[in-house]
């Protein structure tokens, strides 16, 4: 009896040949101006990659996904778009990542290596186009760190450069940061801080709920209570954010700058307790709060931390916690 047969078609060789291409790019954040060419550096490198389609021989390039992200300096682990491209990788979904160059895929030599090390347990090869360096190349590890090696000496480079020139700034007076706006002020047509009316009450408010026993619990269920918006238009405020308001020093007409810095470069930005100078433009702008109550504020918040600070300048916890109720 005759089997019922089905042909099966045979591939074409460019289901074979071709191979999918990922493009990366990512630029420092949101307000750089690098921002405004996102889309040229995207497809630019389309257009590189279409150029050339046959980097082997019968080999068919097509671009099967763009990943961008908009990350200043994070960690891979901390880019959605390069985690979504690793998962593309394992998923087989892409065989290539073409990115612009080797500062793009890492802040530093050992984030790119392990990222290229990964891929290329899939399969995947990335090629920096600055650089002109496939990462299946037996070289490559060796080329990847000189490059790595030439990007970090020159951020650093850039770092220093920039903290040099806003202390600059701060020494001569003419620092944007004094004028950077908070809750309670705006900046006018020049650039100089005007106080929003509606937002001062607010904040002379909390200033004395604080004075009047009030803990930061309390002051946050009150404002809550009268359907008071968080100076980020939220209908919770955080304790952080009060705290905040009653020591910002723009309050009383003075504006520090310098209170938190990097220590040095790749380092994480932490407070300044005094390794660093800070500038203070004293009559900055018009006050919201009296400086003794500031003053006032500050000393019942001593008061009630349980934390003092030692005359060799160490902090230490207090003996006994800050308490509401008096002791009998």
């Amino acid at each position: 009896m005759p089997k019922d047969v089905q042909v099966i078609n045979r591939p074409s060789k460019w289901d074979y040949l071709t191979k999918k291409v990922g493009i990366y790019c990512r630029v420092s954040d949101k307000y750089n101006a690098e921002l405004h060419s996102i889309a040229n550096q995207a497809s630019g490198l389309i257009q590189f990659v279409r150029s050339q389609p046959f980097w082997e021989k019968d080999l068919y390039l097509e671009v099967a996904d763009i990943f961008i992200d908009i990350a200043s300096g994070a960690n891979v682990i901390d880019r959605s778009e390069f985690q979504r491209m690793m998962q593309a990788a394992r998923d087989g979904r892409i065989n290539y990542v073409v990115t612009k160059a080797v500062s793009r895929f890492g802040r530093s030599t050992e984030d790119v290596l392990v990222a290229v090390r990964a891929f290329k347990e899939y399969g995947v090869e990335v090629y920096f186009e600055d650089q002109k360096i496939g990462s299946l190349s037996p070289e490559a590890e060796l080329n990847i760190s000189l490059y790595c090696t030439i990007a970090e000496g020159e951020n650093k480079s850039h770092s220093e450069n920039v903290r040099w020139g806003l202390k600059r700034h701060a020494e001569n007076g003419t620092s944007k940061l004094y004028n950077k706006p908070c809750y309670g002020y705006r900046q006018n047509n020049d650039g100089d801080l005007e106080i929003v009316e509606e937002e001062a009450v607010i904040v002379r408010r909390v200033y004395a709920m604080y004075l009047s026993g009030m803990s930061l619990v309390k002051i946050k269920a009150a404002l809550e209570n009268d359907n008071i918006p968080s100076p980020t238009g939220k209908e919770q405020w955080s304790k952080h954010t009060l705290d905040f308001m009653l020591t910002n020093t723009k309050y009383y007409g003075t504006s520090i700058i310098f209170k938190t810095h990097t220590p040095e470069y790749k380092v994480k930005r932490r407070v300044n307790d005094g390794e660093v100078e800070r500038y203070a433009s004293e009559g900055n702008n018009k006050a919201i709060i009296p400086e003794d109550i500031f003053s006032k504020v500050q000393e019942e918040r001593s008061r009630r931390s349980n934390v003092e600070v030692g005359e060799d300048g160490v902090k230490k916890r207090k003996s006994t916690k800050y308490s509401a109720k008096k002791k009998e």
